[in-house]
Order: structure tokens, then sequence, then C-alpha cells
């Protein structure tokens, strides 16, 4: 079945954005047969406070056979206010139908009611009410609470706590003991203890599934109900029609990996420019490159299926007359229509309270340095364009002053010749046969593809540290280059000093950065033990693995007494869903 909706999206890839408008009927018919994607997001909490981290996980499944999906490998977060407008929107890379990602809530976000949107692409064609919503309470002791958030205490001898709108919600969260089992080794614990979790998996399609884990101090008032993965099956994940879908304009699954697309038009007349090809470049070390050319409507997509760290990409049109164009780039909507959010009020009894708690907060965050998450590095397997033959490392030759006169006296089967115009271009000979004047290598600086040679053919030799490059054919895209030839510079950092205006530099709207959360420990460092400890937050595990059947966590306690909750939500590897929870007190 998996295979059938695979063969069939590519067939409808090959139908869509770069089709001709006559085959928009049958395009539309095959839509109806892919299926639709509903979303489940678990947060670590509904109730937030400025410098405190909401951290989610998001899973993406498929209507029709109810598990992880394997047709989006990108999904998206959005963080919107009252009106629709934006807070922010993540793009989350997919491994398996799911993936993470946390939002720091800084200071400039007001108190107020928000919602928490996630969605595929796919699943834009359906409306905003196919997203999945919760909401999210933010409060924000350094700017004046506004008056629609207080509630109003007609007699001061009355002590009200928060009051939120009836929110209407499915039974009790349903605890599937029968599939994932969790125990602590005891109920009741002290201050700064340690901690035992161990969760067993009952059978093989849980020891299979997708699992994350939250232990958090809950609040004395009420917040915002979230939702488990039981009650998001019920609710939502019941099938659907695709009937609705506009075959003339329909956003496509991310079915291979990211979409990073724009528009390229005529800058005189306003039109899109059909049939030009564009580059990408990611520099750096590990630098990644594409070339696309644009459909009939001006439109132009680059699929990356790997990651990358790079947070800057430069387009450059390959075309001669390349100055008459403009590169628009697609964004990601700013606002949302249809969003109903929830209000909330504050009363004076929570003043105390609330300044505690930013105490904690602002300590914290004043030692966020000895407890900070770690990013996990980008890894992707190097393309074939990176893998070179041939390698000069030019400390090892006598140094000359300009590139022509180092590759004439030290590099062999590379050369240096005139173009008709009077440029001049790099040539690397093939390994067999004749050199093929009408192409000229693929060129790079430290990552960044160079179009034009003579921009680069002035650059002081003596801060090249080495010359690599492959002598065969390379066809990327639509594109056909005589060998790839990269130039690494000893600073390494030639992409921030290079200018040229045909080039175009883009921030990358890039997946959520993978991490290892921290986690305290008091056994091991006498300096953890001098700070302090105010975490309302004891785990945040987004990747809990099952697979051999059982594990065990270790945690500690903070100096934060209360009741703490241990939530864990996820799927097994056949789409049923998990939800426990568990409780404990520190004191």
């Amino acid at each position: 079945m998996k295979y059938n909706i695979i063969t069939l999206l590519l067939s409808v890839f090959a139908l869509s954005g770069f089709a001709q408008t006559s085959n928009s009927t049958v395009q539309g018919e095959r839509l109806k047969n892919v299926p639709q994607e509903k979303v489940f997001v678990q947060t670590n909490e509904s109730l937030l406070f400025s410098g405190e981290y909401l951290r989610y996980k998001i899973y993406c499944l498929e209507t029709q056979g109810r598990q992880l999906t394997n047709i989006s490998k990108i999904a998206y977060v959005a963080l919107v206010d009252h009106d629709g407008e934006l807070v922010f929107t993540h793009k989350i890379r997919l491994d398996d139908g799911a993936g993470y990602g946390d939002f720091f809530v800084p200071t400039s976000i007001p108190t107020g009611s928000y919602k928490l949107l996630g969605y595929s692409q796919w699943m834009q064609n359906f409306g905003t009410d196919s997203y999945f919503q919760s909401d999210v309470h933010i409060i924000n002791p350094y700017q004046p609470v506004p008056e629609s958030y207080l509630d109003v205490v007609p007699d001061s001898s009355q002590h009200v706590m928060m009051v939120q709108t009836p929110k209407v919600m499915a039974e009790t969260i349903t605890s599937t003991e029968d599939a994932v089992k969790v125990t602590l080794d005891k109920s009741e614990f002290g201050l700064r203890e340690k901690l035992i979790i161990r969760v067993d998996a009952g059978n093989t399609e849980t020891k299979k599934g997708n699992y994350s884990i939250s232990v958090r101090k809950q609040e004395d008032f009420p917040v915002p109900q979230k939702m488990s993965a039981v009650e998001f099956v019920k609710r939502y994940l019941n099938g659907g029609s695709n009937t609705g879908v506009n075959s003339q304009k329909v956003n496509l699954p991310e079915l291979r990996g990211e979409v990073v697309s724009g528009t390229i038009i005529n800058k005189e007349t306003k039109e899109p420019a059909e049939d030009v090809r564009v580059s990408i470049s990611l520099p750096g070390d590990r630098y990644l490159f594409k070339v696309a050319s644009t459909n009939e409507t001006g439109k132009f997509r680059f699929l990356f299926d790997q990651e990358y760290s790079n947070v800057t990409a430069a387009l450059q049109i390959l075309a001669d007359n390349w100055d008459v164009y403009e590169i628009v780039m697609d964004e990601a909507p700013k606002k949302y229509s249809g969003i109903q959010v929830d209000d909330f009020k504050i009363s004076k009894a929570m003043e105390d309270y609330i300044l505690q708690k930013s105490i904690q907060n602002q300590i914290e965050n004043g030692f966020r340095e000895v407890k900070s998450d770690s990013v996990i590095p980008a890894s992707h397997e190097p393309p074939y364009y990176r893998k070179f033959t041939v390698n000069y490392n030019l400390d090892d030759y006598t140094r000359f002053n300009t590139i022509e006169e180092t590759i004439v006296e030290v590099v062999d089967q590379l050369s240096v010749r005139r173009l008709q115009n009077g440029d001049r271009a790099f040539e690397i000979r093939p390994e067999e046969g004749f050199t093929d004047l009408a192409l000229l290598p693929m060129v790079f600086v430290d990552g960044l593809f160079i179009k034009k040679h003579e921009d680069f053919m002035d650059y002081s030799a003596k801060k090249i540290h080495s010359i690599e490059f492959s002598r065969d054919k390379v066809i990327l895209g639509p594109h056909v280059f005589q060998g790839v030839l990269h130039f690494k510079t000893i600073e390494g950092g030639f992409y921030n000093d290079f200018f040229t205006p045909h080039i175009v530099n883009v921030d990358l709207f890039k997946p959520q950065v993978r991490k290892d959360h921290f986690k305290q420990a008091y056994n091991t460092s006498d300096l953890q033990n001098r700070v302090p400890d105010f975490r309302h937050q004891l785990l945040w595990e987004p990747e809990l693995d099952l697979s051999q059947g059982s594990e065990e966590i270790v945690i500690y306690t903070s100096d934060v007494p209360g009741t703490y909750q241990l939530i864990l939500e996820g799927f097994s590897s056949i789409g049923n869903p998990v939800s426990v929870k568990r409780e404990f007190t520190v004191k």
C-alpha cells in the first residue's frame, strides 16, 4: 500500500507545478486518491511564562492507514495570537513521520491567549480547520498586563484564581497500560533527589513505535487542557475525502524532503519568466548545490533531502541576461484566518505566585550556560559532486601571486582559457576524449558556487589553501558541467567577503535543529551542586526509544516543591495511540 501511494505521488509531481493545464483533470482525479494527513502535537506545557521554553513533539499520520506518515517529510508548527497574527513558524524535518522542536518565549511577547497550530504542506489544501490546534496561554510579568486579561474582583475579601473560558474536551486521558507500562521507584521525593522512571513496551508493535515523555511541575490553578494521543485519534483520525483539492493550485506534499521555492519575474514587464535556470548554493565545508528551471508560471523548486547547518543561501540566475530578472522567494503565511482563541483572566490572588516564578525563571536563565541543551550537528552523506579525485595542498608547492600562475606552474589537467566575450574561465580536461568547449566546470570557493569565473580570477593565490577537482561530466538538474573544481581558502570565509551583483542572498527558513536535551545530575559535578536549581521541567525526551523492550531513565528533582506530572505520548508502529500519565510529589 505504501509503495503504491509513493508511486501515485511521483506521478502527481510529474503532472503538477511544472505540468500543462490540460493535465489538471487527470491530476485532480489522482489527488483524490492520496491519503489525507492529520497532525498531533504534544507540548510540555500549555501555560508559559516569559523566559521559559515551549517544547513540542509533532506526529504526522495518514488518515487511511492511521499510521505515521511516509508521505510528508516536512511539517510545520506555528503560534498565532488572538487576531491570527503570526508569533513564530517552525519547519520540522520528519523522521518516520515524527519530529520535534522548541521555542524560547521572549519578553517581547505580551500576556495573552495564543493558538498552537500543526500541519503539513499537504494539509494546507484543506484549510486551517484541518490543522491541529491547541490553546497556549502566556504570562509576561515584564510588561503591563492588557486590561482584557485582568480579572476584576468586586470584593477585596474574595480570592479569585485564574478563570478560563469553559472548554469542551473529550473524556479524560485513557492510559494504555496494555501497550506501555510506566513505573516510578516511589511516589514521594525530596529536593534534588534521584528519581528512576522505568518504561516497558508490551508488544512488538509498541517496541517499534515513536514516543515522547515530559515531566513537569503542575500549576496550582486551571490551565488549558492538552489533548492526548488517544483523544486525538478518536476525534480526528477518521479518514476524509480529497474532493476539495483545487487541482489548478495545489500544495503538494513534501514527499522527498524540504522544498525551497520561488518565482522569477521579468523586472520590466512583471511577467513570470519561463525556462530560466537558477542555482542555489549553501556555502561552507559541507556545502550543497542545486540547479532548477522555472515552469510556465515562473516557479522554481529546489529539493533538499538531507540535513544542513547553513543559515544563508546564495541564488544565481544562470542566464547571461540575468540582470533583467528578479527572484521572489515563497514565504510562510504571516497570518491565519478563522482561528478561535480562548481567553483567560489573571486575578490579584496570583500576584505572589507570578512574582515567585518569574524570579525562578530569571535565576534559571542566568545559569543557562551550565544547563543548556546541545545541538546535534547536521548529518548527511556527501553528494557526488563533493567527491574529488585530485587534490593539491598549495603549502606543499612554491607559492605564486596569481591563480593563473598557480594553475600553470602547479596544477595538471586544469587550465584557464579566454571566452568569446574576453572573460577568463577555468577548464578541466576530461578523463577521456576531447574537451567540450561549450561546457564549463562547476566551480566553488569555500562552498560558494561561482557562476562567472572572471569574478574570482584576481583573488590572491596566497590566500588559497588547496585546490581539488574531479574530471568527469556532471549533470545537475537541467545543467551539464565539465567536472567540478573547488578552491578552499586559508581562512575559510570567502562567502562573507565576496560580493557580486548577480548573487541574491537569502535567509533560509530551515528546519529546527535536533538537540540533546539537558538532564540534571548531582552525583558527578561539584559545580552543579552549587548551582541554584529552580527547574519546573525535570525531563523532556522527544525521542524515547523502546526498541529493546524497556528503558530506564534517571532524573533528579529540583528545589521547587509541588506536584509533578509525567506524560508519555506516542504511537505504535501500527498507529495505535499511547497515552500514559503519572503523578508524584516533591517536598
